[in-house]
């Protein structure tokens, strides 16, 4: 008898792992509070209000932000989303070190026999070093030799090479802790010159300290993606400012609710805090405006806060016609402010803050495009994720190859094409008229495609590739035309009346 696989042959081969999409749902709140649990997690993440109230106390900020943010409706599980609770950390004390990165003459140390340098560790009596002999040193790898010898006998310091750099550190650590060598004044020749110590990297120690809040923010989104954030620990204005800085840098959301409108330089003020915030671009951070005063242990701004991101980040991008805007919304167990009128609102609006007040009798939120519309930015922020994920799983999950080919480049792009046509069944985006100059490709296919469906994909020819990128296996540039469907906040009416 043979075998059937004479005949058949069958191989089985699984698909490769894909990208999940990430989820602009998720938000991040941050507090200084430690939670009663042992060994909590760096993140911890939940559904629900009640099981914050379990681990921080039901008393705590932190459980108390929870029950804002899930008493919206909808809230952040509706696309998906979990609140995650993360914490400022200890920053470790760090060595003092002194690194050799200046231009080192191996031809003036190799005419040396008799080398001598002086080095203090940690501040103290320099140590004089003598006898350094690199009369046989042929590569800088010699050179390094006869110094790790010299520099194992001195106590408090290591010596190691580091990326091709010889590098001494020092064995404590704090804000005394250093390095530092200097002319030889011992017996022999002083090799201070020759290694270039005016050039190398000296650095002193630092003590234990806590995380500055975009050191948080950096490790936390570094380990978990989150869509917005709130930060509950008092932190200065300009820290507020550093911490936008780096959310701007990522696909992510930040909120902050304050209560003056006018203030000192160090305030969160409108005029002054919120105004930077939007003169220096930092689209992705939502500044929000109350008067109403807080009551005793009850962080009503930050309720705000906590609304209003919930409700955003309820957006569920996968559905039909999801895409919302803030605009004219209501929120739950906040009180908006019956104290704005128009003077203050002009005041928000120049500004670029949102805020919660009262439009005709009823809570409505007011929001403007001073700093873009947050609807926009969160748009965006799905659209970029989706399309990076998209590309990813394309040539991830190709069990052979995407070839280099103008077919090659069609099943890139139908991946591209697949998330632009879901940004139209969202809403993100829709047909219309280009109404800038810049296009790319046939001009007159660009317009014709943005007016029919919303967006137009297009990419160099494969032809036009330079030898460079085609050797580096790069595909030629794809770029993506997409028309945002804006959003309708408010409409004029004409009646003509006829008797």
């Amino acid at each position: 008898m043979i075998s059937i696989k004479n005949v058949v042959n069958v191989s089985l081969s699984s698909v490769s792992a894909s990208l999940s999409e990430y989820n602009v749902g998720n938000l991040m709140i941050v507090t200084g509070e430690t939670p009663t649990v042992l060994n909590p997690s760096d993140i911890m993440v939940y559904a629900d209000s009640e099981s914050v109230a379990s681990d921080f106390g039901a008393g705590s900020e932190v459980s108390k932000q929870a029950n804002i943010v899930f008493a919206q409706s909808p809230n952040i599980l509706a696309s998906g989303g979990r609140l995650l609770v993360g914490r400022p950390k200890q920053v470790s004390a760090t060595s003092g070190f002194e690194a050799l990165t200046g231009e080192i003459s191996l031809e003036s140390l190799k005419v040396i026999s008799d080398g001598c340098i002086d080095i203090s560790v940690d501040g103290d009596t320099p140590v004089q070093l003598e006898g350094l002999d690199f009369s046989s040193a042929e590569t800088m790898e010699d050179v390094y030799n006869v110094l790790y010898t010299a520099f194992s006998s001195v106590s408090g310091c290591t010596s190691t090479i580091k990326d091709g750099i010889f590098v001494i550190t020092s064995s404590t650590t704090g804000a005394s802790s250093s390095i530092a060598l200097s002319a030889g004044t011992g017996t022999g020749t002083d090799i201070s010159s020759a290694l270039d110590i005016a050039g190398d990297q000296t650095v002193t120690g630092t003590d234990e300290r806590p995380e500055t809040a975009t050191e948080t923010f950096l490790r936390l989104f570094g380990s978990t993606y989150f869509g917005g954030m709130i930060y509950l620990p008092a932190i200065l204005r300009e820290d507020f400012i550093a911490l936008a800085t780096a959310v701007q840098t990522k696909n992510c959301m930040l909120f902050k609710a304050i209560s003056t409108l006018t203030g000192s330089p160090s305030d969160y003020d409108v005029t002054g805090f919120a105004n930077t915030i939007k003169a220096k671009g930092l689209t992705h951070t939502r500044v929000l405006y109350s008067s109403l005063p807080s009551q005793a242990g009850t962080p009503d701004l930050q309720d705000l806060a906590s609304a209003y991101a919930s409700l955003l980040l309820a957006t569920n991008f996968r559905g039909s016609m999801t895409a919302k805007t803030m605009h004219l919304k209501t929120l739950s167990g906040v009180s908006a402010d019956d104290s704005i009128n128009d003077t203050v609102l002009t005041t928000l609006v120049d500004n670029g803050v949102d805020t919660y007040l009262y439009v005709a009798g009823l809570p409505k939120v007011w929001t403007t495009s001073g700093n873009t519309y947050s609807d926009e930015i969160l748009n965006l922020i799905w659209l970029t994720n989706s399309i990076e994920v998209a590309g990813f799983n394309c040539l991830a999950q190709t069990g052979t190859k995407i070839p280099q080919t103008e077919y090659g480049m069609t099943l890139l792009k139908s991946a591209y094409d697949t998330v632009c046509q879901q940004a139209i069944i969202n809403g993100v985006a829709g047909a219309g008229a280009w109404n800038i100059s810049q296009t790319f490709g046939d001009p007159s296919v660009f317009k014709s495609s943005i007016a029919s469906y919303g967006y137009y994909i297009y990419s160099a020819p494969i032809a036009s590739q330079s030898v460079a990128d085609r050797e580096s296996r790069k595909a030629p540039l794809i770029q993506i035309a997409v028309k945002l469907t804006g959003a309708i906040h408010s409409t004029d009416v004409m009646i003509l009346v006829n008797r």
